[in-house]
C-alpha cells in the first residue's frame, strides 16, 4: 500500500465519479489537498497512465474527466 498526494479538486471529482457509496479515505491537509492510500496496483496503473509531465493529481483529474465524456446519460 502506498500513500499519494492529490488535491481537493481531484479528491471531490473522485467522490462524484463513485458509482457506489464512497466512503472517504487518507486525511485531509492544513492545505486543502489529500493524502490517500491507493493499492500498489492502482498506483502502477496510475504512473502507466500518466503523461510525460503529468503529476498523478493531473492525470486522476484527466482520467475523471474522460469517464465523464464518455459516461452513458
Amino acid at each position: 500500500m502506498k500513500t499519494i498526494r492529490i488535491s481537493d479538486v481531484s479528491f471531490r471529482a473522485l467522490a462524484n465519479a463513485a458509482e457506489f457509496a464512497f466512503k472517504p479515505q487518507g486525511r485531509q491537509l492544513n492545505d486543502g489537498s489529500w493524502l490517500v492510500p491507493v493499492d500498489n496496483d492502482v498506483l502502477e496503473w496510475l504512473q502507466q497512465a500518466t503523461f510525460p509531465g503529468e503529476t498523478i493529481d493531473d492525470t486522476i483529474q484527466r482520467l475523471v474527466n474522460v469517464y465523464h465524456k464518455r459516461r452513458p446519460d
